[in-house]
């Protein structure tokens, strides 16, 4: 059996800064490259080709912080497939993220009126412009995703955050990776994440810090869910760029010991 390799390829938010990129994990197992998010920079620590084969791209919410890179890594495959460095098709998947929103036409009788029409997002528009360009296969999801690919099965779970946005599990044969994506305090990741391997959380503030609404996590709150759910191991991610990691590590190891922070490229591997 293969090992599980998992890459944090961005770990702050919400801009890059330094050797720092925005959110992005990268999974690889038994031939595939599953991506959780794609934020500005990952693309730096994805350029070699043996990534961008089989790759399947699983974007947590609509944010740019979580998705800003995914244009230049389309404009990547294009290039890498039109010259025979890459062979197949790869996939993304995202948020829907549909609203009501006003139409404006001019009605038959020569009045300029409007009606309520259901439209996605701006940001997956400019996405789905691009994957169609660069023959991409995208698949808007909502709730209930459920695909699988060889060995590895993945699953969603929406949270309460700003903006429709989903925590993300990934079973594989090594053990269960959960992703939390950017979420408040009301959350169901203590059932979805119960008993997992590996638990990727965001842990966007410290104790002292002002939060102005229940949109993200103290890295405390993280590690009370860590240890309420029985994970294995926690890691710690979407940090401030201006505040060193050690000061979240900290925070959370008072309440779940077996915790670390993600650091772009410090490989986790799950199996032997």
């Amino acid at each position: 059996m293969s090992k599980t390799v998992i890459t944090p390829l961005g770990t702050v938010s919400p801009y890059p800064k330094g050797d720092k990129n925005c959110p992005g994990f990268l999974i690889q197992q038994d031939g595939y490259n599953i991506l959780l998010d794609c934020g500005n920079g990952c693309t730096r620590l994805l350029g070699e080709k043996e990534k961008l084969n089989n790759l399947k791209v699983f974007i947590s919410h609509l944010h740019p912080d979580h998705y800003g890179d995914l244009v230049s890594l389309l404009q990547t495959l294009y290039v890498y497939k039109k010259y025979g460095y890459i062979k197949q098709k790869a996939e993304i998947y995202l948020p829907e993220t549909k609203s009501w929103q006003d139409e404006y036409y001019t009605a038959s009788d020569g009045w300029y009126t409007s009606r309520k029409v259901e439209k996605h997002a701006m940001d997956y528009e400019l996405i789905q412009k691009y994957a169609g360009r660069e023959e991409v296969d995208l698949h808007g999801y909502s709730k209930n995703l459920k695909t699988n690919f060889g060995n590895v099965k993945i699953t969603n779970l929406w949270v309460p955050h700003d903006i429709e946005s989903y925590a993300l599990k990934v079973e594989t044969p090594n053990g269960t990776i959960v992703y939390s994506g950017d979420t408040g305090t009301k959350n169901g990741l203590r059932t979805f994440a119960k008993d997992c391997d590996l638990f990727i959380c965001e842990s966007t503030f410290l104790k002292g810090q002002y939060r102005e609404k229940d949109e993200h996590l103290f890295a405390n709150e993280a590690a009370e869910i860590a240890k309420d759910a029985n994970v294995k191991k926690l890691v710690l991610t979407h940090f401030w760029p201006e505040i060193e990691k050690e000061n979240y590590l900290r925070e959370a190891q008072e309440v779940f010991a077996n915790t670390e922070v993600a650091e772009e490229g410090k490989q986790l591997v799950l199996g032997r």
